[in-house]
Parts: structure tokens; C-alpha cells; sequence
């Protein structure tokens, strides 16, 4: 039987082969991860600060289910070690390190479900509660040394609305529908920014022409000291720029510059954008509402397939964000849906 099983593994190819061998130590590195318990180390890393106010005036206050339950002294709410976490009000909690692999793999909400025994909307959910959990590192990334950045635009989808505004439109009639030409309120900005030591931010913007003020919101906070900002010529860049002091340097693509003084280019930020309107094809369209949940999932997906446990740091990094819940649930309070 040994015989026969190594036979069939030299049959494969060199890709089929990788996934295996990702799965054999993923299997040998995620038998061990218990999420509950990553949750708890990092709660006690931060004090227990309350996640309703931030407030590090906090007690305990006896246990609930068998676990620790504390009690803060500025708002007087009530808390848990899982409060507004990704298994905040989860009853299966213990399948999420077995949903997580498959949701890794870019399988269909409908396989995940089938795969690890839940519906398809417990799926749908988790997929987005992990997703706003990893929104985090999108919050803390700092951008350092030479950045570039760009907007790209992608149409306003309505997908899974029961309550839409407008004539739904017919499949297989939107040749015969003229669409407005030009940035307009049908697209939503997405601001993509990158150094040259492979961080990413991306960030929904706004729906029609981003601003200057829609990049300081945006940016201010992300860039370290002394980086030199690398885009087009987009006037809003420019203003930013200036606004913040920053060093900038001017791409003017459209003469046929690619290059300025041997290294300053943006090839980097279109090869990105490039790269992310390809890997949101599978996805079938993209609910706008959800589409900074893809864009997180996006910016770190390098860093999670890369590491020797894909799944086990996935668990680390939802682990550590307390406010997952409840951003999960403010989605649909964005103002760029409404």
C-alpha cells in the first residue's frame, strides 16, 4: 500500500505536488490550533481593555459558560474574552479551523458550507467575519521608503440586495443599455498603495472622482516620515502631497514616462491593481458593501499562503482584532453604499 501511495504522488505534477505537501504540514501544524486560546493571550496582552469603549478600567466579574467575565468601570457594560470577536455568538466554533483551509482554497460559499457542515449562510458569515477581523492589519499597515499609489475603479454592485433603489437590470440585456462614459457615481473608488518591500493598503475610497481629502483620509496616517510618494499626475495627489509635505514624484504615463531618474515608477501599484481585478473575477461580481472585506483578504493573502501554517496564521491574525463583530455589522452603514 505504501508502495502504491508514493506511486500515485510521483504521478502528480509539480503544482499538484505543492498543494499536497501544503496540506500534509498544514494538517501536522493545525492539529494543535484552539482559537479560543490565541484569543485569550492576546486579550491579556492589551489588559483586558474594554471593546465597547477602549477603557482600560476594567474587573473581573465572576465567569459565564466557564468563562472569565469582566466588567468595565467607565461604561459599566459587560464583557468576555470573546466579545467582538469573529466567534462572538458562533455555536461551531470549534469547525472554524476546518472552514478556514477551504476558505483559503477560494472555494464557492456553497463547497465551504458542504465541506464543513454548516449552511450557506453560517458560511457566507464566517467568510466576512474572518475578513473584517483581518481588516485590522489594514488599519496598522505603514507604508515606508518609496510608495506608490494609484486609484482604480470598479463598477457599484447591488449583488444579494432584496431592497434595490433602481429597475433591476435583466441578465444578458446590458450590451443593449448605454452606461455613462467617465468616472461617474456607477464606479467606486479604490486607492491601492504599495512600497518597494511588498506592503499593501487598499481601501475603498469613494463612489465617482477621488479627492484630496478623500487620500489624506485615506493615507495621512499610513505613510512613515521621509517617503517619497511615487503616482501619476492625478491633481489630487499633488494636493496631498503638498498638504502633507511630502516629497512627490510625478509619473506623467501618458507622455510615455515609465521611469523617473532610474528609479521612481508605479509599476509596482498597476501591477497590483492589474492583479486584484483578475483574482475578483472568480468571485462571480462583488457586493460593493463587502468589497473592503475582499480587498483585506486581498493585501495579506501573500503573507498567509507563504507562511509554513497558512491556517494557523490566519487564527493568529483574527485572533488579535476585538472589534470584528461589530465592524461585520456596521457594514451595511457604509457610507459609499448608500
Amino acid at each position: 500500500m505504501k508502495d502504491s501511495i508514493l506511486a500515485q504522488i510521483s504521478e502528480l505534477t509539480s503544482e499538484e505536488k505543492f498543494r499536497l505537501h501544503k496540506l500534509i504540514e498544514g494538517f501536522l501544524f493545525d492539529n494543535e490550533v484552539d482559537i479560543t486560546k490565541e484569543q485569550t493571550k492576546e486579550k491579556a496582552a492589551i489588559a483586558n481593555n474594554c471593546p465597547h469603549c477602549s477603557s482600560t478600567k476594567t474587573r473581573k466579574n465572576g465567569f459565564q459558560y466557564g468563562v472569565q467575565r469582566f466588567v468595565c468601570n467607565t461604561c459599566k457594560k459587560n464583557f468576555r474574552v470573546s466579545t467582538g470577536t469573529v466567534t462572538a455568538h458562533l455555536k461551531k466554533k470549534e469547525l472554524l479551523k476546518v472552514y478556514i483551509p477551504h476558505m483559503l482554497e477560494g472555494y464557492s460559499l456553497d463547497k465551504c458550507a458542504d465541506l464543513t457542515g454548516i449552511s450557506k449562510q453560517t458560511s457566507f458569515d464566517w467568510r466576512h467575519k474572518i475578513l473584517s477581523a483581518l481588516g485590522k492589519f489594514q488599519k496598522e499597515q505603514m507604508l515606508s521608503g518609496i510608495c506608490e499609489s494609484d486609484d482604480v475603479f470598479i463598477e457599484f454592485s447591488e449583488k444579494g440586495s432584496q431592497n434595490l433603489k433602481r429597475t433591476p437590470k435583466k441578465r444578458g440585456k446590458s450590451v443593449f443599455v448605454k452606461k455613462k462614459r467617465g468616472i461617474n457615481q456607477d464606479k467606486v473608488a479604490i486607492l491601492i498603495s504599495c512600497d518597494r518591500k511588498g506592503n499593501k493598503h487598499l481601501q475603498v475610497a469613494t463612489r465617482g472622482r477621488i479627492s484630496a481629502q478623500d487620500i489624506n483620509t485615506i493615507l495621512k496616517d499610513k505613510l512613515a516620515p521621509k517617503t517619497v510618494l511615487c503616482t501619476d499626475g492625478h491633481r489630487s495627489f499633488q494636493a496631498f502631497a503638498k498638504e502633507n509635505q511630502l516629497e512627490h514624484q510625478t509619473i506623467k504615463v501618458s507622455a510615455k514616462q515609465y521611469v523617473k531618474k532610474g528609479i521612481y515608477h508605479v509599476q509596482h501599484v498597476n501591477q497590483t491593481a492589474q492583479d486584484l481585478k483578475k483574482w475578483l473575477e472568480k468571485f462571480n461580481g462583488v457586493s460593493t458593501k463587502y468589497l473592503q472585506n475582499y480587498l483585506n483578504w486581498y493585501a495579506l493573502k501573500a503573507i498567509i499562503s507563504e507562511n509554513q501554517s497558512p491556517v494557523k496564521k490566519t487564527v493568529a491574525m483574527i485572533a488579535t482584532s476585538f472589534s470584528a463583530w461589530y465592524e461585520f455589522k456596521n457594514i451595511i452603514n457604509l457610507t459609499y453604499i448608500n
